[in-house]
């Protein structure tokens, strides 16, 4: 390299430093608006979230208010490239300081239940075949539709479930009741079974609270398996553990799942254990099968 070419890439590294004012102003402009863009995305995505808690729900909180700090950030750089006004300036530091602050607290809030060794997961279901009956299949169900049958007890919806997982449908059934039960009356050997369940067991279980692992076990199977059909028993036990708005909310996700999938899901309710409103909201969501079928 001679010495001619020495000040030459000088003065190219200082042009990179050299921005006028008008640039700095259409980088700020642009930044403003990705940030107002993350915003409405974020808003978006908050809306869909479940949340297992009241921790997990203020760290989605504090994360939230982080992005807007960012926005704030931004829109306080437009100023400050045509104005040294203090209060100018004060809103830049604020702007920094509530992104670090609440983007801090809110990833502790988030992950914090992973050192109780509580982590987002969801149960691997394996699909194996039950054994075949010969028999003509007696209920068919349409692919993409989520079912209610309305009766005291899963009589009429465990015949069903049984019927098309012993004609080639491979099935998830997700009880409150103790799998070995299950397998035992209605002669199950194959087929996945979840057990909702506080306690530890040996059996594959989620725990009632958890919307968000047995939303994402049951939309993995649909994703994996294909043609399907998934037996939901214990709705009543999941709007006592959850709330009833809670519930509405995951069965009107897992109703989208399924209505984009080649699943069929089966959801019994006793209609006496929730009031006329929110049976109607539930019917309004899913398919009424009547138990005489």
């Amino acid at each position: 390299m001679d010495e001619t070419t020495i000040p030459v890439l000088g003065k190219a590294i200082a042009s990179i430093g050299d921005v006028t004012p008008t640039t700095e102003f259409l980088v700020n402009i642009f930044a403003v608006m990705i940030s107002i863009l993350a915003v409405v995305i974020w808003i978006k995505l908050y809306r869909k979230l479940y949340t297992k808690g009241m921790k997990e729900s203020r760290a989605w909180t504090w994360l939230f208010i982080g992005v807007l700090g960012i926005l704030l950030f931004n829109i306080s750089s437009i100023y400050l490239i045509f104005s040294s006004d203090p209060v100018v300036q004060l809103m830049s530091v604020v702007g920094r300081t509530i992104v670090a602050i609440s983007m801090t607290v809110g990833a502790y809030l988030l992950y914090s239940p992973m050192e109780e060794g509580k982590k987002y997961e969801f149960v691997p279901i394996k699909a194996v075949a039950e054994k075949r009956s010969y028999a003509k299949i007696r209920h068919r169900l349409d692919e993409g539709k989520t079912y209610l049958v309305n009766e005291e007890r899963p009589t009429k919806s465990n015949e069903i479930f049984v019927d098309l997982v012993t004609h080639g449908i491979n099935g998830l059934y997700i009880t409150r009741q103790n799998p070995e039960q299950i397998r035992k009356a209605y002669d199950l050997e194959r087929t996945p079974i979840i057990w909702l369940t506080r306690e530890k067991t040996e059996e594959k279980s989620i725990e009632p609270t958890d919307l968000v692992e047995l939303s994402h076990t049951m939309k993995e199977f649909i994703k994996e398996v294909g043609e399907s059909v998934i037996m939901l028993d214990g709705l009543e036990y999941l709007i006592v553990q959850n709330g009833y708005k809670e519930l509405l909310q995951f069965m009107q996700s897992l109703k989208d799942s399924i209505s984009m999938s080649s699943s069929r899901l089966v959801v019994p309710l006793d209609p006496s254990t929730i009031d006329t409103q929110q049976l109607h909201l539930l019917k309004r969501e899913m398919n009424v099968l009547k138990t005489e079928i």
